[in-house]
């Protein structure tokens, strides 16, 4: 139980630190910009890139160099709003991650006393952690890919893949993770 402890600390650390009003803020500020950069960021830039003839997500998807290149080349046009989506994109990793973080934190402050299911939320936490990590550096791999398109290595692309697989693995864990801590400590909180 010690190397849980040690393992789990940081998280704890953040739970600690804020209040659960001031940990509710957070999560309601998080979900704002969460649900804006959607709303008001992602749907219109894509659709602006889409008119490319191909997405972002296509060019994360592509496996090949020649793939790669020609859907490079599709977006010289519309490179502009491919770059503010990578900007889009690291602040919907940073909203995501506070709100999961501060959603994590008021149910882990809930569950205290109630033993080992305080370490449904410390994994959630640790997963938004690696999946959030993981989303950066398949972000670094895309914009090290389009600002160099003649000369990029081909790596890359291994990287780029090989970072979004591992990312959709966790975030398929994360997710229900969350919905499983909450909804334990709302059953726990109406059977008091």
């Amino acid at each position: 139980m010690q190397r849980l402890d040690a393992l789990f600390s940081p998280v704890e650390r953040y739970a600690d630190a804020l209040s659960v009003k001031t940990h509710g803020l957070v999560a309601v500020v998080s979900i704002c910009t969460f649900v804006g950069v959607i709303a008001l960021g992602f749907v219109p830039v894509t659709r602006r890139i889409e008119t490319s003839g191909y997405s972002t997500a296509d060019l994360q998807d592509a496996t090949m160099r020649a793939e790669v290149d020609t859907i490079l080349q599709s977006f010289e046009g519309v490179m502009d709003s491919v770059m503010l989506l990578s900007v889009l994109d690291y602040v919907f990793i940073i909203a995501g991650f506070f709100l999961f973080f501060s959603l994590h934190s008021i149910v882990l402050k809930s569950l205290e006393s109630h033993g080992r299911l305080v370490l449904i939320p410390k994994i959630g936490m640790s997963l938004t952690v690696l999946s959030r990590l993981l989303d950066s550096l398949e972000n670094l791999w895309v914009i090290l890919i389009y600002t160099n398109p003649e000369d990029y290595a081909t790596v890359l692309i291994r990287l780029m893949n090989a970072s979004e697989t591992l990312k959709w693995t966790l975030v398929r864990v994360e997710y229900p993770t969350l919905g499983i801590a909450i909804a334990i400590a709302l059953l726990i909180q109406f059977n008091r």
